[in-house]
């Protein structure tokens, strides 16, 4: 079985890959700590100067994979097919502050990281996207924040870095709508850099990589840091602690008998057609 997540070093340049095709590079909770990890280690690397984030396949990021969150949060059946008893708050809270400082590690890398953007970018890869540096996106991306109709309905980790990137009324649209948007829309939103033709898209991300890579090394830590003190001035680091407690509430609400329940129709029907049935709900009528 091929390792979900790839490192390749190339001189200054190293990329952090996402390795799951197949998937749309969906992340287990396994995966994106491995990616952490990963990231801490080119930050350690001396030869390393820039991180390029990119997913192998069609697409960036598919968000997180729901059927290992479901058994990560211990709302699968048992073998028996008993029902489970419900999660605690503290494990919730628990598992949901791992999340929330896994994000936080990319808006706080050491180093620059460019976000490769190509195929589906939702949920998680947002998030992914929303948190580094800069990014370049293919002009037939497709973004959108379709997570935020689980149950979210504008509650994420880093509301300060939303509402800053977007200003305030847009990233409410994004979130409480949850529509899809490409590459091109997606600068004129600012949550990213450039879009560009796919054809091209690894070759700009490549030679933006190779530019910033001309700085010094203590200049390029040095710059990473000050713009940390910066978002911290702007609640950088307090938008991760509101919100992991954000997402366990949010994860975790009583559904009325007239409102569309994922993890209901989950359970009768199974991902794939639980996920048409939201996009259905959701569309305009």
């Amino acid at each position: 079985m091929s390792a979900a997540i790839l490192v390749e070093r190339e001189g200054p340049v190293a990329r952090l890959v996402m390795n799951r095709p197949e998937k749309h590079n969906a992340l287990r909770f396994a995966d994106l700590d491995l990616l952490v990890e990963k990231l801490h280690e080119l930050e350690d690397d001396d030869d390393v100067k820039v991180i390029i984030l990119k997913g192998n396949g069609r697409s960036f990021c598919s968000g997180h994979d729901y059927n290992d969150a479901a058994k990560s949060y211990g709302l699968e059946p048992g073998s028996d097919g008993t029902k489970p008893r419900r999660p605690s708050q503290r494990s919730r809270l628990s598992r949901d502050r791992k999340l929330g400082e896994n994000y936080k590690a990319f808006h706080f890398s050491l180093k620059p990281v460019i976000a490769q953007v190509q195929g589906v970018c939702t949920g998680a890869g947002m998030y992914l996207v929303e948190l580094v540096d800069l990014a370049i996106a293919a002009d037939t991306a497709r973004f959108s924040h379709a997570e935020q109709r689980l149950g979210l309905a504008g509650n994420t980790w880093h509301l300060n870095t939303q509402i800053l990137k977007y200003g305030p009324k847009r990233a409410r649209e994004i979130l409480l709508l949850g529509d899809e948007f490409d590459g091109r829309d997606a600068e004129r939103f600012g949550a990213v850099n450039r879009s560009v033709p796919e054809a091209d898209l690894e070759g700009t991300v490549q030679a933006w990589a190779e530019r910033i890579a001309q700085h010094p090394r203590d200049a390029l830590v040095t710059g990473r840091a000050m713009w940390q003190q910066a978002m911290e001035s702007l609640g950088g680091s307090e938008q991760f602690a509101r919100g992991y407690v954000g997402h366990t509430l949010g994860t975790n609400l009583r559904f009325e008998e007239d409102e569309f329940n994922f993890l209901r129709e989950r359970s009768r029907s199974g991902t794939k057609n639980a996920f048409a049935q939201r996009e259905g709900h959701y569309s305009v009528k």
